[in-house]
């Protein structure tokens, strides 16, 4: 699946640098579409592939190193850019695609191959519509929302900047700047969302509150009008972005089966990114109709729809978790160290149960279990002694 993706991107690359129409270049992007995905795989397949307990820590550092190249890489390829050609950086990043599929091919395991049941005539997987109901309609929906409303900000978002500057050359850096705060904030946000993820154990209820966080942050920057004050928004909206993908993945790795947790993945992915490609696609087109504050409002209310479409489940799940604590057998009210402990020789000795009310008996020195009575050895302790000898005294 990686490798897949890795050999899609490098045949996507080289057919890039030679493009050498507008509709070669149309070609080589559908084929990177298709065949690549490197950032879908990688997530699929760490999603797969970790433990149980740290499967939300795996996750949130997968979309960190994503979160770590969408910040560097504009600024790498805005470098190269000024060359005035972008040949070199496609093949570049063709022959790395291509070195890094080579080596992905020697080291990556699939952790299942070996514990694989046979199924016989049957297919492996499910039916698409059996595992989306599986997982659950509802929160794919949130998660196709989500991407929905935070991707079809990106087209927007350069006119918005433009009519909060005074002078329109000075809208290009700030349009730069707060999208590089924006990966920012979501490079230190997947780590820690990752972590709470494998803590609490409810994904969905982490999705519904970053979406809303996300989706407050989005309604209030649709009303500011300083544009500095756009930068710690933009952070918090990235810093809670973060949590989105990772969180839906997590929940259908959760609803999966040993072996069927990649498809799980593959399909819970495809409705974050049909929201990805519809976003964009559908607020450019709108551009022309609305103007820009009115799109950034509509893109924070259908971010802000995920988390209310989610809230439900969510409450659910966390119900149903509480409910399973509770189902532990009852004991009584003893210390926490009296419950167990070690049999056999190295056990330790029980304390004496005496009824309510009762005194215990005083116990003698020298008396008891274990103990041998104590025996003195003087030469007149050891002749009897005679009753009578007290009376005629």
């Amino acid at each position: 699946m990686v490798v897949r993706a890795l050999v899609g991107l490098c045949l996507a690359m080289a057919l890039m640098a030679a493009a050498g129409n507008p509709l070669g270049l149309l070609a080589a992007r559908i084929v990177q579409g298709t065949l690549g995905g490197v950032v879908e795989a990688a997530a699929a397949y760490v999603g797969s592939a970790a433990s149980e307990g740290n499967r939300g820590r795996a996750l949130g550092r997968s979309y960190s190193a994503t979160a770590a190249g969408a910040l560097a890489g504009p600024v790498a390829g805005g470098t190269l850019v000024a060359t005035g050609d972008l040949r070199p950086l496609l093949i570049g990043i063709a022959l790395a695609a291509l070195l890094l599929g080579a080596v992905c091919t020697l080291r990556l395991r699939n952790p299942h191959d070996a514990k694989r049941p046979s199924t016989g005539p049957e297919p492996a997987r499910a039916a698409l519509t059996s595992v989306c109901s599986r997982i659950g309609w509802i929160p794919l929906a949130g998660g196709f929302l989500a991407f929905f409303g935070v991707y079809g900000l990106i087209p927007i978002y350069a006119d918005f900047v433009t009519e909060r500057v005074a002078e329109p050359q000075q809208a290009g850096p700030w349009v730069g700047g707060l999208h590089a705060v924006m990966w920012a904030g979501t490079l230190v946000g997947s780590l820690w969302w990752g972590k709470v993820n494998d803590k609490t154990g409810l994904p969905l209820r982490t999705l519904v509150i970053a979406s809303g966080v996300t989706a407050a942050t989005v309604l209030v920057q649709a009303t500011v009008g300083w544009l500095p004050a756009l930068v710690p928004l933009r952070f918090i909206q990235g810093f809670c972005f973060a949590a989105l993908a990772q969180s839906l993945m997590l929940y259908a790795s959760q609803k999966a089966g040993e072996h069927e947790r990649a498809g799980y993945l593959g399909v819970a992915n495809s409705f974050l990114l049909g929201g990805q490609f519809l976003g964009p696609l559908m607020a450019g087109s709108a551009m022309a109709l609305l103007a820009p504050s009115v799109g950034v409002l509509i893109t924070g209310i259908c971010v802000a729809s995920t988390a209310l479409l989610v809230l439900a489940p969510a409450i659910a799940a966390t119900h149903a978790s509480r409910g399973e604590s509770a189902r532990e057998p009852a004991t009584p009210f003893v210390p926490r160290r009296w419950r167990a402990r070690p049999s056999g020789r190295h056990a330790a000795p029980r304390r004496p149960q005496h009824r309510k009310g009762s005194q215990p008996e005083p116990r003698v020195r020298g008396e008891g279990r274990g103990h041998l009575p104590a025996v003195s050895t003087h030469p007149a302790a050891a002749r009897p002694r005679d009753p009578r000898s007290r009376v005629n005294r």
